[in-house]
């Protein structure tokens, strides 16, 4: 029979192993800083959650970016002053796309951390709550990818976010509705009118029907110009769509 201090090593053993495999399957690193710390259940570290670069009341409501303290409306936002093109009719956003926001971003798009999806998820839960067009949403539908990026990336963030905002907000979900035609380059290598052009063309809806006369709420991890959502939102709109609205992680 196993002495009591050869039971103690073998339970220390065992509890070793049983911690290491929990750390393989649910990673205790911050999603934002990567630091081996106390996380919570949204795997932010105090430190990071603390330092969310949240967008705060001073905010343009139509593309959802943060303004001054004394700013108000869109004439006064540097995003939409110069642009007349926008063709969804209003966007929130939950966090300005720098600091803590963008590496959580980064962490799900390139790095798999589903982590992340929990978080983002209820930022714009949260976002979207004081809106007022809320109840006017038909239909959730994410920003799609190509397939060859999809096949690639395991799976598409914007889809993983728009199923559950559907689901808490009690919504149809719609993941085909909205259908990339053909591969577009990065919008992070493009600037200005040239993300514009990239995006012209690239998204068609195949069941046009399915559109015809209800309200969109369109779904993805990041917006910067409002290129892609504003795509997105004319061949919806071109489908007699009712409306078009945008909720976003970052901004």
């Amino acid at each position: 029979m196993p002495s009591a201090e050869g039971r103690s090593a073998s339970g220390g053993l065992l509890s070793r192993i049983g911690g290491a495999m929990l750390d393989l399957v649910y990673p205790q690193d911050c999603i934002a800083c990567s630091r081996d710390v106390p996380v919570d259940p949204r795997g932010l570290c105090p430190d990071c959650r603390a330092g969310l670069p949240r967008i705060g009341e001073w905010r343009c409501p139509r593309c959802g970016d943060e303004l001054g303290p004394y700013a108000a409306g869109r004439p006064a936002c540097p995003s939409c002053s110069n642009r007349s093109g926008l063709m969804f009719r209003s966007a929130v956003a939950a966090c300005r796309y720098e600091g803590a926001a963008r590496e959580i971003v980064h962490r799900l798009k390139y790095g798999g951390d589903l982590r992340a999806v929990r978080l983002m998820k209820e930022a714009i839960l949260q976002r979207l709550q004081s809106q007022s067009w809320v109840g006017e949403i038909d239909l959730v539908v994410p920003v799609p990818l190509h397939w060859t990026r999809r096949f690639s990336r395991r799976f598409n963030q914007s889809d993983l976010l728009a199923r559950g905002i559907a689901v808490s907000l009690g919504r149809a979900y719609r993941p085909a509705l909205l259908r990339r035609l053909r591969r577009t380059r990065a919008q992070a290598f493009l600037r200005g009118t040239a993300r514009e052009q990239n995006m012209r063309g690239a998204f068609g809806v195949p069941r046009p029907r399915l559109a015809a006369g209800r309200t969109v709420l369109l779904v993805d991890d990041v917006m910067t110009t409002c290129a892609t959502a504003s795509e997105c939102a004319r061949s919806l709109l071109a489908a007699e769509a009712r409306r078009v609205y945008v909720a976003v992680f970052a901004r």
